[in-house]
Parts: structure tokens; C-alpha cells; sequence
């Protein structure tokens, strides 16, 4: 299942557009929602500064296999024999706007089976959120990243508003459409198990709700949305920090939690809808 985000971005528009978007908001973020050690901090940041220097796209290994980058998007059948090479404990940095997800999923295998510290910067959306965040047992978010998640749109695929396990705000759901060819149903069902599988071993109480959203954005969603279905083609949220503690297994540490404008610039530029989990 090949997500729209994927194919329809931009990525040379995200990634040029992106450091001009850094260059304009220069002032620190004070909101910290985990801490590393300074030194590992810095480990990171040579590892983001090492996957720069790199041509290869998108996926490429330094030469002492400790840093694995994957700077862009996957598709079907992506090659990733490359992450069996990275060494035990290694880092995987990257930034992406959506992830093939049985690519994710194959990817994110190989990065716990080797205990890999996963690190986050610009952006992570879509399955890049879903999958490649809580791949391993710990993962770093630099300051100015955008996390986001989103339903994947498209033909065959409609809007459901469902009850949530928690009592609160409905939840908007996107499925086979009534319908839909029996050969989708079948790819559907299909993805459905391996991302249970998948949250089966890194959620704290499956079955996890995928793609998260907190009681906020569900009220957001359906005070906005709910009376219909005319949702705009590449509508995202983000989920609060302070919910994964309870939800995931992976220790994920955010330099700083994005601002609202931090959020409303880089969406702009990206030309996507984002509700910024509060």
C-alpha cells in the first residue's frame, strides 16, 4: 500500500524549503520534553551532519557502519540490505515524508534486532511517524523537527467516525470504502495484521491505535470535519510527548516539542494541513 504523502510531495522543495524555514525561526525552543547527556546529544548531531554530507539517496552507510541515513522516501521493494550492515548499536538517522510500510515495517525489524538508536530531524510523516519513530528501543527528535501523522487517502478509501477505547471525542478511521474490490480488501486486511504485529511488541497495552490521536485532536478533527468528509488532501496532527510514555515501549527524548508556529511554518512550506497536538 503506497501512501499518497509519498508520492505527491516534493521532497528537493521539503528539504530546500526546510532550511530556509530554519533560518527564519531563530529563537531556542524552551519546552523540553526529555533529556539526553550533552555528549550523546552531540553524538547525535555529528550523526545528522554525517547523513548531510551524503549522495547517496536513499539510503546510505558510513564507512565505519555506525551511522545508517535514509534521507527521503521508500517504495515497494525497496532494497534495505544495507541496514544488516550497521553495527551493533549503531544510529539511523532520517528525515522522510512517508515510508513504503512493509518497507518500514521490514526496516524497523532489523533496527531493533541490532538495538539501534534512531534519530529524527526535519520531519518524520506518515509511516515515517508510524513505524520508523518507535522502530528501536530509543529514539531522538531534534529541536525543529515535525512529527506528524495522517489517515492515507485515495481511491477505494473512506472516512469512518468511531467510538474511542478512551470514552472521549470520536475517532476518525479510514477504511475500504463499501464496495471496494475484493482484491483491496484483501491487501487491507493484509497491512492491518502486519501493523498489529508490529505494535504487538512495542505498545505497552495492544492493540495500539495507529495513527495515535489524543483526545484534542480527535475534538479538532471532528468539530472540524465531522459533519462531512471534505478533508483536505494532505491533512496531518501530531501527538504529544507526553502520551508516549504510557502508550510506547520506545524511549523517545524530544530536544523540544515544536511550537504552533514552528508547526504552522514548516506546514505552510510543505503545503499540508497540521493540527499541533497541544
Amino acid at each position: 500500500m503506497t501512501h499518497r504523502c509519498v508520492s505527491k510531495l516534493n521532497w528537493k522543495l521539503a528539504v530546500s524549503i526546510f532550511h530556509a524555514w530554519t533560518a527564519f525561526v531563530g529563537c531556542d525552543v524552551t519546552i523540553s520534553i526529555a533529556e539526553a547527556s550533552d555528549d550523546e546529544t552531540a553524538g547525535f548531531y555529528r550523526a545528522i551532519e554525517i547523513c548531510k554530507a551524503m549522495t547517496k539517496r536513499p539510503m546510505a552507510l558510513d564507512l565505519d557502519r555506525r551511522v545508517l541515513c535514509l534521507d527521503g522516501n521508500t517504495f515497494p521493494d525497496e532494497d534495505i540490505s544495507l541496514a544488516n550492515r550497521l553495527q551493533e548499536e549503531g544510529v539511523f538517522v532520517v528525515r522522510s515524508t512517508g515510508v513504503e510500510p512493509d518497507t518500514a515495517i521490514k526496516l524497523a525489524k532489523v533496527l531493533q534486532a541490532k538495538r539501534a538508536k534512531v534519530v529524527i530531524y526535519d520531519f518524520c510523516l506518515s509511516t515515517c511517524a508510524s513505524y520508523l519513530l518507535f522502530a528501536s528501543t530509543s529514539a531522538f527528535v531534534r529541536r525543529r523537527t515535525l512529527v506528524a501523522w495522517l489517515h492515507p487517502s485515495g481511491e477505494h478509501k473512506c472516512s469512518y467516525w468511531e467510538e474511542a477505547r478512551d470514552g472521549g471525542p470520536r475517532r476518525l478511521e479510514v477504511k475500504p470504502c463499501v464496495g471496494a474490490p475484493r482484491v483491496y480488501r484483501g491487501s487491507y486486511e493484509q497491512y492491518t495484521r502486519s501493523r498489529d504485529e508490529f505494535y504487538a511488541e512495542r505498545a505497552i497495552n495492544p492493540p495500539f491505535d495507529d495513527p495515535p490521536q489524543s483526545a484534542a485532536v480527535r475534538s479538532t478533527l471532528w468539530s472540524q470535519f465531522g459533519a462531512g468528509e471534505n478533508f483536505p488532501p494532505y491533512l496531518l496532527w501530531t501527538w504529544h510527548p507526553r502520551y508516549y510514555v504510557g502508550e510506547i515501549r520506545t524511549r523517545v527524548t524530544y530536544e523540544a516539542y515544536p511550537t504552533q508556529e514552528e508547526v504552522d511554518v514548516l506546514a505552510e512550506w510543505l503545503k499540508i494541513v497540521v493540527i499541533r497536538d497541544p
